[in-house]
């Protein structure tokens, strides 16, 4: 079995640290940590990209400013060609994709985006799918609620979700 080398890149935010786990060549965002998830990667998988290695420091580095543009309030959009998404069917990249077109400073429900993917009894399954969101932040899964107002699930937690989308109200987002 061909092992791919996994680096990683660790990012300073008002949240916390953000891991960022990418393979070089070609250059793929593999997925995002929020804060303390890094100890759910297999440590022998991870190796550190040294500055002034070529193959990734600046698209890294696209990664990290897209990143604090999100956490500083400012509209963003994923780069999509290096987001690995193969093992997502193509339900699941449908609920990533409506996900990413929820403004900057309003909420969505589970059931809202179900229906604007063509599936509206699906609701259950777009808040699994975006609990496997490989790319927080980015996809900004934190902005689904669910339909009865209550703050659904986050992978980072429920605290930082309501950081997050208190962080988007508190700058006039909201």
């Amino acid at each position: 079995m061909n092992k791919k080398r996994m680096h990683h890149f660790y990012v300073k935010t008002p949240v916390g640290k953000i891991t960022i786990i990418f393979q070089k060549n070609p250059f793929l965002l593999e997925t995002i940590l929020l804060p303390d998830k890094e100890k759910n990667i297999p440590v022998d998988s991870i190796y550190i990209d040294l500055p002034g290695e070529k193959g990734g420091a600046d698209k890294i580095k696209k990664i990290t400013l897209l990143i604090h543009d999100a956490l500083n309030g400012r509209n963003i959009q994923p780069p999509w060609d290096v987001m690995f998404l193969d093992g997502f069917t193509a339900l699941q990249k449908a609920v990533y994709r409506q996900t990413v077109k929820i403004p900057l400073g309003s909420l969505s429900t589970y059931r809202k985006i179900a229906e604007a993917i063509g599936r509206p009894g699906a609701y259950r399954f777009v808040g699994t799918t975006l609990a496997k969101n490989p790319f927080p932040i980015l996809i900004p899964c934190h902005r689904v609620i669910r339909s009865d107002n209550k703050i659904g699930g986050f992978g980072g937690g429920i605290a930082l979700k309501q950081r997050l989308i208190q962080q988007e109200a508190s700058a006039g987002l909201l």
